[in-house]
């Protein structure tokens, strides 16, 4: 029974506690100033109601006494002097049984704290002596009617106090809080495109200084590593487009000087088809590793429609067995607010992933309005559909898994919505341009 007890107990504050954890800084503040108070209030209120109880029963037991002992004296004295009669007090002998109460008769030797009679509330005093036993009784009714009013006077405080104390501790919260919301609000006012952005200084001298210093050592070193990864993306890109150019101009020449030969033709469009997808992936990491605004970064567009079929001609030397068709609307027009080069790599991506994964010998690729659509046969597994843009996630063998990685980076740049999703046997990937 008392294991039982205790486990609900247990049970009741763990559900306590993970209530008070789900308020904010502020209502924690509060709750707890209130849960002292009310401790502190509700202590001293039992205390003193207790301790004024003690002081009462003492009090009233050495008037009791005192008047015994008085009425004592008296009849060594006078044995014939009759009992003190008052309005509160009144002493009876054993001798006088006809004249003692009921109540009061079958009551031992001692002090009875309350002993009800004709509606009124008695203290007794009980003594053996000389003179036989001695019974002295005390009306306290009108005492007992100002302790319950003392009481509720006690109780009505309580609550008062706890009522200011709930008011007072939202009002001083807030000031309390005021320099965290500062911080908060300057965190969110942080642009990630700005460099050397520092915090500190505006709290100088306040509590959460050696927080905002922290922030600010953070910022700084994460400031060095935008930098440093800028820096080497930037260069990297720079330095491909020498050899990229050069490669460029050779298969140009040997175009020339094999124009008749098929075979050479072929291999050299295949050499000139990669070149164009080397060119326009390092353009695309340039253009990643900016951090400014991509309306302001690029003011060129993108004629989609005129651009697919030629995405789709070079992605046909992927899986040559494998047929594309395709759907686009006549007199379909839509144009975007970047480079050529995003948007084939864009497209390009999903359709040779398309391609790679296929279990069916047909790929479709329609154009509605401003949202483009590829679906293949073949089903995506539950447990790899969630991490298929993370980088390096691959499901296929000799995969690198950073096509779709950079399609939904280039995607999230520039505000295009880019799903992939699986019913079925199926699985569609789309691209809703902005």
């Amino acid at each position: 029974m008392i294991r039982a007890s205790l486990h609900r107990l247990q049970l009741r504050i763990r559900r306590l506690s993970a209530r008070y954890l789900r308020l904010n800084l502020r209502e924690r503040i509060a709750v707890a100033m209130l849960a002292l108070v009310a401790i502190a209030s509700i202590l001293v209120a039992v205390i003193a109601h207790f301790a004024g109880e003690r002081l009462e029963e003492n009090v009233n037991y050495d008037l009791l006494a005192e008047e015994l002992a008085h009425y004592e004296q008296r009849l060594r004295a006078d044995p014939a002097t009759p009992p003190l009669t008052s309005a509160s007090l009144h002493i009876y002998r054993s001798i006088n049984l006809s004249e003692l109460p009921r109540e009061i008769l079958r009551l031992p030797p001692g002090i009875h704290r309350t002993i009800r009679r004709d509606g009124r509330s008695l203290r007794v005093l009980v003594r053996d002596g000389e003179f036989g036993r001695l019974y002295i009784t005390y009306d306290v009714t009108d005492h007992e009617r100002g302790q319950r009013i003392a009481l509720l006077i006690l109780i009505v405080g309580v609550a008062a106090i706890l009522a200011l104390t709930t008011w007072a501790a939202f009002r001083i919260s807030r000031p309390l809080l005021k320099p965290v919301h500062q911080l908060a609000e300057q965190l969110s006012r942080i642009d990630p495109s700005e460099r050397s952005v520092r915090i500190g200084n505006d709290f100088i001298g306040n509590e959460l200084e050696p927080i905002a210093r922290s922030i600010d050592s953070f910022l700084q070193r994460l400031d060095g590593f935008v930098e440093r990864e800028q820096a080497f993306t930037s260069t990297a890109s720079h330095e491909l487009r020498t050899p990229l150019a050069v490669i460029q101009g050779a298969v140009e020449l040997l175009t020339e000087q094999y124009a008749d030969q098929i075979n050479a033709q072929n291999a050299l469009a295949r050499i000139r088809r990669a070149v164009r997808e080397m060119s326009e992936f390092t353009g695309a990491l340039l253009s990643l590793a900016r951090e400014g605004d991509h309306k302001t970064a690029s003011d060129s567009s993108c004629d989609v429609v005129a651009l697919l079929p030629r995405i789709l001609d070079e992605q046909r030397a992927v899986a040559p067995e494998k047929q594309m068709d395709s759907d686009i609307e006549r007199d379909a027009a839509l144009r975007v607010t970047a480079p050529n080069s995003m948007v084939a790599m864009v497209i390009g991506n999903i359709v040779r992933n398309a391609l790679q994964h296929s279990a069916g010998e047909r790929v479709a690729i329609a154009l509605r309005d401003r949202t483009l659509t590829v679906a293949n046969s073949g089903a995506i597994g539950s447990d790899a559909l969630p991490r298929i843009f993370e980088p390096h996630f691959t499901t296929r063998s000799g995969g690198h898994g950073m096509g779709l990685y950079i399609a939904r980076r280039i995607c999230d740049r520039y505000g295009w919505k880019l799903r992939i999703a699986t019913e079925g046997d199926k699985t569609t990937a789309s691209v809703e341009f902005a």
